[in-house]
């Protein structure tokens, strides 16, 4: 550690020798800025490609690290032609201004566009890898949550996200933080096919909340055209049950002011699962088989609205809202006995039924000052308020019934009752500004943030006695949540020579949990740095690698020590004596042209991981939150993503994992577990005759081991065709999910007393047909983002 930590402050103060920079201003001939453009810096006597990246949102770019020669700029944007810029020769180290370059409008149609101008799918930045999905093949017919299972080291499952082997995901849309009920409506009702590019931190800096492990940050379209764009999708798809869903959006763009937004319904929809759990005692055994059928429907807007005062102060507003409604029908039959003979049935009927209404509102502001032309860029001020509220009302309905055998009752049915109406309201306020450094070689970054958690929690389990439904103190957690978390950071980077880049910061964080009605509080502070260091060759090679420090907080709800009921086996309880994790997390990566490879490696100390608790005598299994000692997780793998003829573009990643974990657990004073596993994920497009485009995706994941569960390994196969229509106005996409059914979950655990088997399978295999219809102006030119506070600033090259 202290050679690390002179190497660090022998990089902090390394005078670096001459920087070359090549700066500019890229407009259209409207005089608007070219946001996002494409600038690649090539050699003035053969064209041979130097160094690129993009605009920003001002339409400037600067480019450093370029050695003394002769260049000149090509400038690319869709709809526009290809410009050159004049030839310039560097020969000092100041900036080298080209001054404002003008684009040439053309005419292009939509088939012409989605040639022309297709990005390299994935590029590797110093801190991020982004997925340019923009016009890709990929995007048609998909929804958000679609799109997220293509992004390399990303694993989406049933609404859980993980980045390598780390949960603690932030998602961002458009560098903005939404709640988490209108985040997860956004993943399932938003169309892919508005968004321009995912982009994938895997160690996040100081910027961001020391709780977050990794960030994916979703970049929508917004049209610059003037006028009216839009797009309308109808999908349906069945497997053992139907759904079906309908979404349109819409752009319309005058003078300064935009408006966008977009409205999804999904017509009323059944998911259909089963679960075979084994679970073995000394002298018994367990078995339960159960079917949950749900029904749903849902309604979600998202309405925006930008102001651009003009090319340099943007005033935005934001606001998403759902309304849905679930109903959920479970049937559980529980055999038990000894011996491997059956000596009593419980059969349990659970019918719950939940109505949920959420909605965020957002306010934001970006604004940059001072010269374009500056070294170290421009001073950049980001602010964004956003508050969000979440009214839920849920009811479950349970029955259950003993049998001395299969056939003849024991007793009168048990009644339950569960209520849980849930009131949330969170508010999000943050602030960041960037600034050049005197000198113009450092930039420092600085900013905070305050969240705000309000819980109204009424969880209220009741039994039926006497005719009438009781309350049961034990199985009930009355009360309200509050969290208070205040928050400021501070960073530094630097553009050295050689290609070489550092960064370096520091954030501060308080965390104040409260539960009204209970004595229970907590307080947590800390301080948590990050560093990293990259190069780029100059060949076009790069490597970097991030160092972090993270915390996980416990949420208050998992430390009240109240119990809830799933089954008359099976409880979930709270554990008051739960303590944060901390954990120290080095990431690295290496860039050669289509290649990516990428290592991890992390340290948790008191990890929080789920643990069963088993009881022999009455046959219960209880659920809870607790701390391991400690846990050493590692990933390591490659990305391969190019098109390897004309016709065959692939994106396949192949990851290698593997942790260990030594600690005491339940009974046992030790435990050590370890394993290693390898997941591959495969996508594979072939441009076929007329218009016509066929992908298949493959996945494997060997057996894994998550904490302390064993998943058993599995695969799966997908596939699909789409085929554009109208002049490319229209697009027909069929899929067809989980071909050979393979993708069901298999877990096992074994420790003390815990051992059991579980096999879940769901309504995976399904063909799915969607239809979908872009309308207004033909021609297409750059999309416009926005970026509203919680980011890294857009539109900075690739060093």
């Amino acid at each position: 550690m202290k050679t690390l930590l002179s190497f660090l402050l022998s990089m902090l103060t390394f005078s670096a020798l001459a920087q070359y920079k090549l700066s500019g201003t890229v407009i259209e001939k409207a005089n608007q800025p070219a946001a996002y453009a494409t600038v690649v810096i090539v050699q003035a006597n053969d064209s041979s490609i130097v160094k690129g990246g993009l605009t920003d949102e001002s339409g400037h770019f600067m480019v450093t690290n370029i050695a003394p020669g002769t260049y000149r700029a090509r400038i690319s944007s869709v709809g526009y032609s290809d410009l050159y810029s004049p030839i310039v020769t560097i020969k000092n180290n100041s900036v080298t201004d080209l001054g404002t370059l003008t684009l040439e409008s053309v005419a292009r149609n939509l088939e012409t566009v989605t040639v022309k101008a297709q990005a390299s799918l994935l590029s590797q930045l110093a801190d991020r890898i982004v997925m340019n999905v923009e016009g890709s093949v990929i995007t048609r017919g998909n929804k958000v949550e679609d799109l997220l299972r293509y992004a390399p080291r990303v694993r989406y499952d049933n609404g859980n996200v993980s980045v390598g082997n780390k949960s603690n995901v932030l998602i961002l849309v458009d560098g903005r933080q939404m709640g988490q009920a209108s985040l997860s409506s956004f993943l399932q009702t938003f169309s892919a096919e508005d968004i321009v590019r995912l982009e994938v931190i895997t160690n996040p800096s100081a910027r961001y909340d020391a709780t977050v492990e990794a960030v994916i940050n979703i970049v929508t379209q917004k049209s610059r055209e003037q006028g009216i764009n839009g797009r309308a999708t109808a999908t349906y798809s069945q497997g053992q049950y139907g759904r079906s869903s309908v979404n349109g959006s819409l752009t319309y763009r005058q003078g300064k002011w935009t408006v966008f937004g977009s409205l999804n319904a999904a017509l009323p929809s059944t998911a259909y699962s089963t679960q075979l759990l084994n679970r073995s005692f000394p002298d018994a055994f367990q078995q339960n088989d159960m079917s949950t059928r749900n029904t749903y429907q849902s309604a979600a807007v998202n309405l925006g609205l930008d102001y651009a005062f003009n090319n340099r102060h943007t005033l935005g507003l934001r606001l998403n809202g759902k309304m849905g409604q679930d109903a959920k029908d479970t049937r559980t039959i529980t055999r038990s006995g000894a011996s491997q003979r059956v000596d009593s049935t419980i059969r349990t009927l659970n019918d719950g039924h939940e109505n949920t209404g959420s909605y965020d509102l957002n306010v934001n502001y970006k604004g940059l000052f001072g010269n374009a032309t500056t070294p170290g860029g421009q001073k950049e001020l980001t602010v964004f308020i956003t508050e969000s509220f979440v009214d839920k009302d849920a009811t479950q309905l349970i029955q259950y019934q003993k049998d001395v055998t299969t056939d003849a009752a024991a007793g009168p049915a048990t009644l339950l009752r569960i209520l849980n109406p849930n009131k949330q309201r969170n508010v999000i306020g943050q602030i960041d500004f960037g600034t050049p450094l005197p000198g113009g070689k450092w930039r420092m970054d600085v900013g905070a943030k305050y969240v705000f958690i309000r819980n109204d929690n009424h969880l209220q389990q009741q039994n039926f006695v006497a005719n009438q439904y009781v309350t049961d103190p034990a199985f009930s957690n009355i009360g309200v949540y509050q969290e208070n978390t205040y928050a400021a950071y501070t960073n530094f980077s630097r553009q050295l020579s050689k290609g070489w880049s550092i960064q370096a910061g520091l954030r501060a964080e308080r965390t104040e949990q409260n539960l009204t009605q209970s004595a229970l509080s907590r307080v947590y502070h800390g301080l948590f740095p990050s560093f990293g260091l990259s190069r780029t060759l100059p060949n076009g090679q790069s490597w970097g690698l991030t160092l972090s420090r993270k915390v996980n907080r416990p949420s208050l709800n998992s430390l009240v020590p109240y119990r809830y009921l799933i089954d008359p086996y099976t409880l979930i309880q709270g554990n008051p004596m739960i303590r944060p994790s901390f954990s120290h997390t080095l990431d690295a990566f290496y860039s050669a042209g289509n290649l990516i490879l990428f290592a991890n490696y992390s340290y948790v100390r008191d990890q929080i991981t789920t643990v069963l608790q088993a009881n022999d005598q009455t046959l219960q299994y209880t659920q809870i939150d607790a701390n391991l000692r400690s846990g050493n997780d590692i990933y390591l793998g490659a990305t391969y993503a190019r098109n390897l003829t004309k016709w065959w573009q692939t994106n396949t990643t192949v990851m290698g994992m593997g942790n260990y974990t030594n600690s005491p657990v339940n009974e046992l004073s030790t435990y050590r577990s370890s394993g290693a596993w390898v997941n591959v994920n495969s996508t594979n497009l072939f441009t076929l005759p007329n218009a016509w485009t066929y992908e298949l995706t493959l996945m494997y994941m060997s057996p894994a081991r998550a904490g302390l569960f064993m998943q058993k390994g599995f695969g799966g196969v997908s596939m699909s065709v789409n085929k554009s229509l109208l002049a490319r106005q229209a697009n027909l996409r069929i899929d067809v999910s989980d071909v050979f059914r393979t993708m069901y979950s298999r877990l096992v655990s074994n420790y003390g007393l815990v051992d059991f088997t579980m096999k879940s399978v769901y309504d995976s295999q399904r063909v799915k047909v969607s239809f979908s219809y872009t309308f207004g102006k033909k021609t297409v030119k750059a999309a416009r983002t926005t970026n509203l506070g919680n980011d890294d600033e857009k539109g900075r090259m690739n060093q």
